[in-house]
């Protein structure tokens, strides 16, 4: 129906050392999902410049209305207007905050992100100072200066201004109340990117509390949020959360085992810690599958607002099955699926969106990074593989490499395909072999 795709990458992917060594120490499971929820993995494949920016998963705040200001003056501008204020009035008067806050625009436009930091800092001390500790204006400045530590990679400062965030918000509103949500959504997306990025220390209270923090995100959304426009979005953003965070346990679950884990985690769990989360890995399938399942059920109850949204969540259930070794159930389901889009006309581009080529597994991806593809030096892999009917990578073949040498490198893109897993492509309603993907792997100067 599709015919054989021809398909060649043009993005690049961006492998930190850390990723690197995740890569080679998760076995059980492909480690195709810690990689694609950042954007790593190709998805069969989207185009670098269509990636969005941001590692933070820090959406811009509606109430901070300094951005457009920031980016028409310049950082000398501010400066200027603070020594003015400053020598009139004093280092505490009200205004100066905002100043700053536009000076620490201006230097993270300019991306010198420490004066960035320094600058933020003290605007929160005379926003604390002019409105109290727990006022909730200083919200849109500890996310910026939160950016600014993400960019140096100040881990653990971004760590400790996300906690600051999340106690915040509590500080005000309590912890059931429905004004978290926002809150809850960003501490939950940062805890998934520190586990992800392998950052910090303790990385595995960081993959449990993302996990219980969507699942409290679904308990306030049924509890209070049932006749809120948002609704919809906000609980299925949520049940994506628990069904991401599930996957991270279950891959968890070999590479905790092996005497590489105790680096990777950062520090040892306690036997508390050991018990605790070896019962989230016990459930992690369970668990993902019944927020994919409920995934579902949202949409079926309400096919009006996306005609296509039951089926692409049986779609996203089947990647499930596929992804656990379900084999047969997952090609069971994706059979259904396609069969039920195709045969409508009004949902057959559907089903050639889902089924007309390979995708790399799962298809959910909640964390965006940056491709960093400007710089030309970078080391490389250039491969060429195949997609067998059962969505594993087949016929594996290094095309070039830079530096031509580098054995290591080449042997980590072998090995992540190895263990990948795609949802594979549909002609004439059957799963078929996808021959000829070529894909380039780009790594970062060492040291970063």
């Amino acid at each position: 129906m599709f015919g054989i795709v021809q398909m060649h990458y043009h993005s690049s992917v961006t492998l930190t050392s850390q990723q690197q060594g995740r890569m080679l120490t998760q076995r059980l499971f492909p480690v195709a999902f810690v990689l694609l929820a950042l954007g790593v993995l190709p998805q069969v494949a989207p185009a670098a410049e269509n990636i969005p920016e941001g590692a933070n998963g820090l959406a811009p705040d509606s109430h901070f209305d300094t951005t457009e200001q920031a980016d028409s003056r310049s950082a000398s501008d501010y400066q200027m207007h603070i020594e003015s204020l400053e020598g009139e009035y004093g280092p505490y008067h009200t205004q100066l905050s905002e100043h700053l806050v536009g000076l620490g625009i201006a230097q993270q436009n300019n991306g010198d992100h420490e004066s960035a930091v320094d600058t933020f800092s003290r605007a929160m001390h005379v926003n604390r100072i002019n409105s109290g500790l727990y006022n909730l204006s200083q919200v849109p400045i500890l996310e910026r200066l939160i950016e600014s530590h993400i960019a140096q990679g100040q881990w653990e400062d971004a760590s400790n201004s996300h906690e600051y965030l999340y106690w915040l918000h509590r500080r005000n509103f309590g912890e059931n109340d429905p004004r978290m949500l926002p809150a809850i959504e960003k501490m939950s997306k940062w805890h998934l990117q520190a586990y992800s990025l392998n950052v910090g220390s303790g990385l595995f209270h960081h993959l449990i509390n993302a996990h219980n923090l969507y699942s409290l995100a679904v308990k306030i959304i049924d509890h209070f949020d049932g006749d809120n426009e948002s609704h919809e979005e906000r609980l299925i953003n949520a049940l994506r959360g628990i069904t991401v965070s599930n996957y991270y346990l279950a891959t968890f679950q070999a590479s905790s085992l092996s005497r590489s884990s105790q680096q990777m985690i950062g520090e040892k769990p306690t036997q508390d810690d050991q018990i605790r989360l070896e019962q989230y890995i016990m459930n992690s399938y369970s668990s993902g599958k019944k927020a994919i399942k409920r995934i579902h059920d949202v949409y079926a109850s309400n096919p009006d607002a996306y005609p296509t949204g039951a089926m692409e969540a049986q779609v996203e259930l089947a990647d499930w099955h596929l992804l656990f070794n379900r084999w047969h159930t997952a090609m069971d389901m994706y059979q259904q699926a396609y069969d039920n889009l195709a045969q409508n006309p009004e949902t057959e581009a559907k089903a050639k969106e889902l089924f007309s080529k390979p995708v790399a597994l799962p298809d959910m991806p909640l964390l965006n990074t940056k491709v960093d593809n400007s710089n030309l030096n970078n080391e490389f892999v250039l491969v060429n593989f195949d997609v067998s009917a059962n969505g594993r990578a087949r016929n594996i073949e290094i095309v070039e490499s830079n530096p031509p040498e580098n054995v290591r490198n080449r042997s980590k893109v072998r090995k992540s395909l190895k263990y990948a897993k795609f949802r594979p492509r549909f002609e004439g309603g059957v799963p078929v072999i996808t021959q000829n993907l070529t894909h380039r792997y780009v790594f970062p100067p060492k040291g970063h």
